[in-house]
């Protein structure tokens, strides 16, 4: 399935994420997001 979004949006959304778990890049926001349960 296909997103019509733009690559500022997701941008956007990842810098977010970032922010929400304190974290400064990608990975260490997906090594958050699984030590806390967010994703299984």
């Amino acid at each position: 399935e296909r997103l019509y979004i733009t690559v500022g949006t997701v941008k956007t959304h990842v810098r977010n994420i970032l922010n929400k778990l304190c974290a400064d890049d990608r990975t260490q926001a997906a090594v958050r997001a699984l030590r806390s349960g967010l994703v299984i």
